[in-house]
């Protein structure tokens, strides 16, 4: 079905999730002969073939010199639209337009929405989803979320989608638009199998990456087990906490490297590039507790190498569907109540949660408190991984100067096992969970049937005056009492 042409809207192309998912975008739309454009405030980090545009509005508000709002925004994108396609009509496709990191952005789409041209919202990330410090900003917006036949939402998993369905959003203008896998180039099998597993966490160290866990993990592994993360955070907020870690890891001597790739190697004589990280792991890890799509989920299969770790329903669940067990996942790493004092626990609630529900306009309610309490508890035990970073250590501490190692249980579904077994059982995997042949519905040819599909549905919609979604109403569904996490403020 012919449309009009495309074009694309981002803060930046630097490397990062977002930008894959771009970059594999246009792979898609050339190979199929639609033509399009990349709008985003500042040139990529590297020169590629992509056809790109740079529109300085649409940079970050901390990054970006001078003000802007809504209307020279949308100037400034139709300026260049008409550069690369003369007149007409286009489809907007907006990436994370609400996440704050422009506060001119959601009027833009506002107004675009407004003109009645065909629209694709693609959300990868939420300001009401563990940002605190962002929603402020879009607290007095009033069209963030548009909606109109001829404005598709998209999403990346289940979860995110129900919440906007269940905040308003017509069912019918709301699509699961998950990421594709594309495999890295082919790792080359080393002569023979280390002596001990190297266990790789191949992203940045920010907080809800659960970094603590790491830790824990590596205080119960076998002797000459060792773990590394890839790369510290890139985002200043982050810094501290993964400094705290860093001293830790100096403090303990227990085997974990953080921001490993390009500063040690993983063996002796072994580059220190991503590429012989990745090569020298035995096993992939996730100790997320929160993510969006979940890559770090499927692409170990694709290399051929087993993944253990924590499981995350908001994404695994759409995994599961499709008939997909990425690998050896519990649900919760259980700790005795008495390590950490329910009192000191209550106390570190109640300030943690007062600042990050003040800080999205909501003052803390005894439902919010009383609710998220009784959910962290576990019959005697609380999870690990909804532990402060400073109860997270006090935990570590204590296995590491005392002999209660089968203290610590892992549990998935119903069942529970001491964590020193459950790890030692999954160190002992040497093949993924997954089969490459299982990766289809998230393969590059899948994406590309489901993106011209949603373009066809939004440039064939008949034009309606859009309405928006209640902000408090989308809010309060990231919000729900029970619902709090320490590790995603």
């Amino acid at each position: 079905m012919n449309h009009p042409p495309v074009a694309i809207v981002h803060y930046h192309l630097r490397r990062g999730g977002v930008t894959r998912v771009i970059e594999t975008a246009s792979a898609c739309l050339t190979k199929a002969g639609i033509p399009h454009v990349i709008l985003c405030g500042s040139p990529p980090d590297k020169k590629g073939k992509l056809p790109i545009k740079v529109v300085e509005d649409l940079g970050y508000d901390d990054e970006r010199s001078g003000n802007t709002s809504g209307i020279k925004i949308v100037h400034a994108l139709r300026a260049a639209v008409r550069e690369s396609f003369g007149s007409g009509k286009v489809i907007w496709h907006l990436h994370n337009h609400s996440i704050g990191k422009n506060r001119a952005l959601p009027d833009a789409a506002g107004i675009l929405a407004e003109s009645g041209d065909a629209m694709i919202l693609q959300y990868h990330d939420f300001a009401e989803d563990g940002r605190p410090g962002a929603y402020p900003k879009l607290a007095d917006s009033e069209s963030l979320y548009p909606f109109a036949p001829q404005i598709i939402h998209t999403f990346i998993n289940s979860r995110d989608r129900q919440f906007l369905i269940n905040a308003g959003l017509p069912a019918s203008h709301g699509f699961l638009h998950p990421n594709a896998i594309t495999p890295p180039a082919k790792v080359k099998v080393l002569p023979r199998r280390p002596d001990h597993p190297l266990v790789l966490y191949p992203v940045r160290g920010i907080r809800r990456k659960n970094l603590g866990e790491l830790f824990l993990l590596a205080a119960l592994a076998p002797k000459g087990t060792r773990f590394a993360v890839s790369l510290k955070p890139d985002n200043k907020r982050w810094i501290p906490v993964h400094d705290e870690w860093t001293a830790f890891a100096s403090d303990t001597e227990l085997p974990v490297m953080l921001d490993a790739v390009g500063r040690v190697s993983p063996a002796p004589g072994a580059p220190k590039t991503f590429a012989s990280w990745v090569r020298h792991a035995t096993h992939f890890i996730s100790t997320a507790v929160a993510e969006g799509f979940g890559l770090g989920f499927l692409e170990p299969a694709t290399i051929g190498k087993p993944l253990f770790g924590r499981n995350l329903p908001m994404v695994t669940d759409d995994f599961a569907a499709e008939g997909i067990h990425p690998g050896r996942l519990y649900d919760r790493l259980l700790v005795p109540e008495s390590w950490v004092g329910l009192e000191t626990l209550r106390q570190s609630l109640i300030r943690s949660m007062r600042a990050t529900l003040e800080s999205y306009g909501h003052p803390m309610s005894n439902q919010h408190l009383e609710s998220s309490f009784v959910a962290m508890r576990h019959h005697g035990y609380l999870d690990f991984g909804n532990l402060p970073e400073d109860l997270q250590r006090q935990v570590i501490h204590r296995l590491l100067v005392g002999n209660e190692d089968d203290q610590i249980l892992a549990q998935s579904g119903d069942s529970t096992q001491c964590l020193v077994e459950w790890l030692a059982e999954s160190l002992a995997i040497t093949q993924p969970g997954v089969r490459s042949d299982q990766l289809g519905p998230y393969s590059t040819k899948a994406y590309a049937e489901r993106l011209k599909e949603l373009y066809a549905r939004a440039s064939g919609a008949t034009p309606e005056t859009p309405g928006h979604l209640l902000k408090h109403k989308v809010l309060g569904e990231f919000l729900k009492p029970g619902s709090f996490h320490f590790l995603r403020t």
